[in-house]
């Protein structure tokens, strides 16, 4: 009689074993490739998060300049509704609000805001009351009207709205 039987672990068909590695070899290629797509959308999912994060946080910070500038409106008016006339400088206009925060922009590259004396209500409601000097906001400086209205204009832009309004006070 003849024994066929062979050591443990070998046989004569090898064509199992090269099937196995390819389906591992396909299997954990998907798997990796499943990570890879994770990894990928994770991050492009937290860079989308932070950039809305910013940009949220910038809008925030333009608003917060824009309510204190409509504060100021506020005080102005007040202020010459008591004395008759608009503040003489900005250091009265300060003093006469009580809280001085309130004329920094609040972004933290912001400057003190700048208010133009001289004026009163019945002059052109499109001079510059009040306004930042520095452009902070996307590239712009936020901007007071004796109007009333706040405007977002270019350092050109505002430069220029300064000029007209000190040409228009004399």
């Amino acid at each position: 009689m003849n024994d066929t039987r062979r050591p443990h672990g070998f046989s004569r068909d090898h064509g199992g074993t090269i099937i196995n590695i390819i389906t591992a070899v396909i299997f954990f290629g998907l798997i990796g490739m499943g990570v890879w797509w994770v990894i990928k959308t994770t991050g492009q999912a937290g860079q989308q998060y932070t950039d809305a994060m910013i940009k949220t946080s910038n809008k925030a910070t333009a608003l917060t300049c824009q309510s204190n500038l409509r504060t100021i409106s506020q005080n102005v008016h007040i202020y010459a509704i008591s004395n008759e006339h608009f503040p003489q400088s900005q250091q009265e206009l300060v003093e006469f609000g009580g809280y001085s925060r309130l004329f920094q922009c609040p972004d933290p590259n912001g400057s003190q805001y700048v208010y133009i004396p001289g004026q009163d209500g019945s002059m052109s409601p499109t001079n510059v009351l009040v306004y930042e000097s520095k452009p902070v906001h996307d590239g712009r400086c936020h901007v007071l009207l004796l109007g009333g209205q706040i405007e977002a204009l270019t350092p050109e832009q505002l430069k220029q709205a300064v000029e007209a309004t000190l040409a228009r006070r004399r």
